[in-house]
């Protein structure tokens, strides 16, 4: 049995990269076969140098509101000693640069998680659960942006409906529900250690419980912020393509559609699923040219990669501590 399961595990690894790949594979082809390329390259060229530092500039801010949420959510969980908002926002900056560049989308998490784990180590307290506790608060906090994101998508598609999105609304009620169910079992897990099997009781007794819910509430309307923050992103650099024909209230509706379909689990990091539904949903709700909505996209990606790229240079310059404080 011992033999097997390391070769079942690793064939359904395996098997989800297959899946993966296959997806962006998919999706690239699906805009490869659809868009002219030249075009794509003529909208790219439209588009002010202004533009693009304004969109690295709201990607930064957002970053750093992201980092105070996190900061919030700590104190909804209890964290005795929190660490200093300067060292969240490095943080928070690292771990983008690991998210968007390593495969996965979560090596960034990871280390937020452990380079934050002395927020809980307290007397008594072993590195174990220290790093689970601060492990589940950055869980917690990216569920807590996905929620944000599927609620924008919710509220926009209730204002304003994008044909052939019909599904969205059930879609994400689904998701919502999920990510309030796995919210409620972490915040139970040390009521429901002494029920689960002895593998899994260590690490649910050092789970966090939500301790004060009105923090908790704050950073979950700051998630509504972040995602808009994202949508103005998109609307700077489409407007600069489309020399203002698409308005803000536009990219309100289109760009947290989009976004969510990054989410789509068979493809990396979203890749390809995501140009695609910026070619849909741009040329079919918005009127735009196909090779301005993939322009779009591709620079929304270049912003993300640059703000990642400072986060890399930031680790290189001043190299997190592990329990630094």
């Amino acid at each position: 049995m011992s033999e097997t399961q390391p070769g079942g595990a690793n064939r359904r690894r395996v098997a989800l990269w297959v899946l993966k790949i296959l997806g962006t594979g998919a999706g690239v082809a699906y805009v490869a076969l659809r868009v002219d390329l030249g075009e794509v390259e003529g909208a790219i060229a439209r588009v002010s140098p202004l533009a693009v530092a304004a969109a690295c500039a709201i990607t930064a801010v957002n970053l750093v509101l992201g980092a105070v949420r996190w900061r919030v959510l700590l104190a909804a969980y209890g964290a005795p000693r929190p660490p200093r908002l300067a060292r969240l926002v490095h943080a928070y900056f690292v771990g983008f640069f690991y998210n968007t560049y390593l495969p996965g989308g979560v090596g960034g998490d990871v280390v937020r998680g452990v380079v934050t784990r002395a927020a809980f180590a307290v007397e008594g307290a072993t590195a174990a659960s220290a790093t689970t506790a601060s492990m589940a608060v950055v869980l917690v906090e990216r569920v807590l942006g996905l929620s944000g994101l599927l609620l924008v998508v919710s509220g926009t598609y209730l204002v304003r409906p994008l044909p052939g999105t019909e599904g969205v609304l059930p879609f994400s009620a689904a998701l919502l529900l999920a990510a309030l169910a796995g919210v409620t079992l972490l915040a139970m897990g040390r009521r429901l250690a002494p029920r689960l099997p002895s593998r899994l009781r260590t690490i649910a007794a050092a789970l966090p419980a939500i301790e004060r819910p009105l923090p908790f509430g704050a950073a979950l309307a700051m998630s509504l912020v972040t995602q808009a923050l994202i949508a103005l992103t998109g609307w700077v650099l489409m407007a600069s393509i489309t020399a203002g024909r698409v308005t803000l209230g536009d990219a309100l509706v289109l760009v947290p559609l989009a976004m969510a379909a990054a989410y789509f689990p068979f493809s990396v990091g979203g890749s390809g699923v995501r140009e695609a539904a910026f070619v849909e949903l741009g040329t079919r709700a918005l009127g735009m040219s196909e090779g301005d909505a993939l322009a779009a996209s591709l620079l929304l990606w270049v912003t993300q990669l640059a703000i990642g790229g400072a986060g890399g240079i930031l680790q290189l310059a001043a190299p997190l501590e592990r329990d630094g404080r």
